[in-house]
């Protein structure tokens, strides 16, 4: 059966700049009858950039052995084009907002709001969106599946097939909703957030992790017949449903973190996880210790520190 490959513009507006600003979306599509429709999107944020390369594999994929799919599979690669473009986290517009809490948009509302809004049409009634975003310059994160409070009964039994290291239910706030996933899950329709680590030195390793639980998933669906990673089995993945679940590390002095990069191990309380030191003095100010046992998720890498920064989250379940 061959696979229908269609580019479209989903939105675009002027810029006072007199360039566009466009957001495209490519559709991967078998004739007749199909099993459903997957959306994967990244570059909300224009300085996470490991899901262009995450989306590309998708695609190359899929040309590869077009014989496979059977539904639909839109790619939107650069929601956040002209912050991509500069590497900005932000929309790089004079009121600098954050394009993942703007939604669900508005058709008559400034040019970010319209984005959002026409984003969100066009994604509607799929049966899974899939939203990817990558850790900081700063920190490292293990690979995970973010799912919001309010469908999270009904999202994590098939999360697993995403074959993510770890599973995390965040508590609904009233700025959830004005995100990408919030707003789609308020609309009625499954979303996910991906939660990739933005090693570009380790592009190969990330992109093939979280491309195999892609299409793992994809087969779950349905819309995928050719070999996947076999999904792994539910009580191997912890899954993180409350606060208590999780311990965040912090510092006491400032200075520079020198991390030991322990990210996805398991560590004991009382094992160093860094050391903070003041370069001027040559001296250590801080060895900062696990006060608990737990797998590591988040990781800051080395860089500047101040009193109550962030240093690691550990997960307090081993498993499910």
């Amino acid at each position: 059966m061959p696979v229908l490959k269609e580019i479209a513009a989903v939105a675009s507006v002027t810029m006072p700049i007199g360039e566009n600003w466009t957001v495209s979306r490519c559709r991967y599509s078998t004739e007749g009858e199909t099993k459903g429709r997957l959306c994967i999107a990244t570059g909300i944020h224009g300085d996470e950039r490991m899901g262009q390369m995450i989306v590309y594999e998708v695609a190359q994929k899929i040309q590869r052995e077009p014989e496979h799919l059977h539904g639909v599979v839109d790619l939107y690669p650069m929601l956040n084009a002209i912050g991509l473009d500069v590497g900005q986290r932000m929309v790089p517009t004079a009121t600098m907002l954050d394009m993942n809490r703007v939604f669900p948009g508005a058709p008559d509302g400034t040019a970010l709001e319209g984005i959002c809004y026409a984003v969100l049409q066009d994604m509607k009634g799929a049966d899974l969106v899939m939203d990817i975003h990558t850790s900081s310059q700063i920190t490292s994160e293990l690979y995970g599946v973010r799912l919001h409070e309010r469908d999270a009964d009904v999202m994590i039994p098939g999360a697993y097939a995403l074959c993510p290291k770890v599973i995390w239910v965040l508590p609904d706030k009233p700025g959830n909703n004005a995100s990408l996933t919030g707003a789609l899950t308020m609309e009625g329709t499954k979303a996910v957030v991906l939660m990739v680590d933005e090693r570009r030195l380790r592009v190969s390793s990330v992109t093939s992790e979280v491309v195999d639980g892609i299409f793992c998933k994809m087969k779950e669906m349905g819309i995928w017949t050719g070999e996947t990673k076999a999904a792994p089995n539910q009580d191997e993945i912890p899954c993180m449903w409350e606060e208590k679940d999780i311990c965040r590390v912090t510092c006491k002095h400032p200075g520079i973190y020198v991390p030991r990069e322990l990210n996805g191990t398991f560590v004991r309380e009382g094992d160093v996880l860094g050391t903070i030191i003041n370069a001027l003095d040559g001296a250590a100010v801080e060895t900062v210790v696990a006060p608990e046992s737990g797998l590591i998720f988040t990781e800051r890498r080395y860089s500047a520190v101040y009193p109550g920064t962030l240093i690691a989250r550990l997960c307090r379940k081993e498993r499910a």
